[in-house]
């Protein structure tokens, strides 16, 4: 059975727009209590990724469903200065705005919309942490994320390995077949793949992605 804190995500995908606002909203106070306390460590671990293949520390990022900001600390420590936080929940982002370590703080989700606030190829990289999942973040926001990103520049995302029996979609595969769509086109390059700490003993996979081509996009 996956942990508590895997398993409440997961079945975040029953719920309409305004019941998931509404429920990050009542999370948004105990959230970093609650997941820290199940052992995860994928924010630490990712930041660490980018930061092997993004010496400049500088070059503006774009943290994909920042939540409350764990991952932009965990950018911030290892020396990264130019960070902006996308998040579809504003309490989420209020906690974030606390801890000082964004430029800016956008309430958008990445999805099928184009968010207004990033220009065309602005960023030198995006990290996803923890927020791929059916009715959160989906392949449906990977040509958002090329957009903004420039040619030759990264990404660093997860995907849960997590397994569920309760006949929900499998969203390793649904979001799988996308990641492997970019890969097969040549659209993205894979740098690594490599299984991380989750919660509470379960594994993800963090892929480190170059986006090597933008011609056919």
């Amino acid at each position: 059975m996956a942990s508590t804190t895997s398993q409440i995500i997961h079945k975040t995908h029953l719920l309409n727009h305004d019941q998931m606002l509404d429920y990050y909203a009542d999370w948004a106070d105990s959230y970093d209590t609650d997941v820290k306390s199940s052992g995860y460590e994928a924010p630490r671990v990712c930041a660490e990724a980018l930061g092997k293949v993004l010496s400049d520390k500088s070059a503006l990022i774009v943290d994909c469903a920042a939540g409350t900001g764990i991952v932009g600390e965990e950018l911030k420590n290892i020396g990264f200065k130019t960070i902006d936080a996308v998040d579809y929940s504003q309490q989420s982002l209020d906690i974030s705005a606390s801890k000082g370590v964004y430029r800016r703080l956008i309430c958008n989700k990445f999805d099928e919309n184009k968010i207004e606030e990033i220009k065309d190829d602005s960023c030198s990289a995006l990290i996803c942490v923890g927020a791929l999942l059916m009715n959160h973040i989906t392949q449906t926001a990977f040509p958002e994320w090329n957009r903004i990103v420039k040619q030759g520049g990264f990404m660093v995302f997860t995907l849960s390995r997590v397994e569920y029996d309760d006949g929900l979609p499998d969203h390793r595969l649904v979001i799988g077949n996308g990641i492997q769509e970019l890969l097969d086109k040549g659209t993205w390059e894979l740098i690594d793949q490599t299984a991380i700490p989750y919660h509470s003993g379960y594994l993800a996979d963090m892929f480190t992605i170059r986006l090597k081509n933008k011609t056919d996009l």
